[in-house]
């Protein structure tokens, strides 16, 4: 009991000896502020924002809402392309995490807290969704992936940053690119003269698939020295992520095609 209540500590009061002091950095000094971050969100988007803008008309925001696609659409491609230079110190088999100084290992962190500063920013999406009054916008689905993204790529960057789960950042970075470039054309023109918006929705739905097929290896290789417990996890939510992107594009697309 002593040794459970003793970790727990350890992992709020930033222990070296839990956590990878290299990430020991702005937003990264403790689980309290993860859980603040996230708790103010959820509470913004779900709560305030809503009785907020109750009686009140919806924003344009075009204008904000373009540069903030610009800025995804680039940090995306310059984290994408980082990933891609470094893919040959990755392998599906077993990617392990590594405590050493190597140019290739701390290149892989510093990605990693590039990607996690982005997941951050990825909130303010939702806030513009309140904001323009499209609460059909702020869904389950949309909230709970936002919120887990951050989450998984926050705790896999304060204790074992790197290794196996660089595929996550890879895969993510080229979709966002992707879809920002889509939403800021869908800006300009009607989003119905856009044909490739369902394919927007698979993409998203091969990408959790690529996930688990990198990170899912790593838990059954008995060799693989990353995290198992936790890439098992990491697993169950991507499978779960599949179902709901799953369900979206059945309900939005198949089935309104059907009537």
């Amino acid at each position: 009991m002593t040794t459970s209540v003793q970790k727990f500590l350890d992992v709020l009061t930033d222990s070296p000896q839990i956590s990878d002091v290299r990430m020991n950095r702005f937003l990264m000094k403790s689980p309290l502020q993860l859980i603040t971050t996230l708790g103010l969100y959820l509470a913004t988007v779900l709560l305030i924002g809503p009785r907020l803008m109750r009686n009140r008309k919806p924003f344009s925001l075009k204008g904000t809402i373009v540069a903030y696609n610009v800025i995804q659409i680039c940090w995306n491609l310059y984290l994408f392309l980082g990933f891609v230079g470094l893919s040959n110190n990755l392998s599906i088999v077993c990617t392990p995490y590594e405590k050493s100084n190597r140019q290739e290992v701390l290149q892989m962190i510093e990605l990693h807290y590039r990607y996690i500063l982005l997941k951050h920013f990825d909130l303010i999406e939702t806030m513009f969704f309140v904001l323009r009054k499209k609460e059909r916008q702020v869904s389950f689905l949309h909230v709970y992936h936002h919120v887990g993204i951050l989450l998984a790529a926050w705790v896999s960057g304060k204790y074992f940053p790197g290794g196996q789960a660089t595929f996550v950042g890879l895969y993510n970075t080229f979709v966002h690119l992707v879809m920002y470039c889509y939403y800021l054309l869908s800006s300009y023109k009607s989003s119905e003269t856009l044909w490739w918006k369902k394919y927007v929705t698979l993409l998203q739905i091969v990408q959790h698939c690529l996930v688990f097929l990198c990170v899912f290896p790593s838990v059954v290789n008995p060799n693989c020295s990353y995290p198992k417990f936790w890439m098992g996890l990491f697993s169950i939510n991507v499978l779960f992520i599949i179902y709901l992107f799953g369900k979206f594009y059945k309900n939005t697309y198949l089935d309104k095609k059907r009537q």
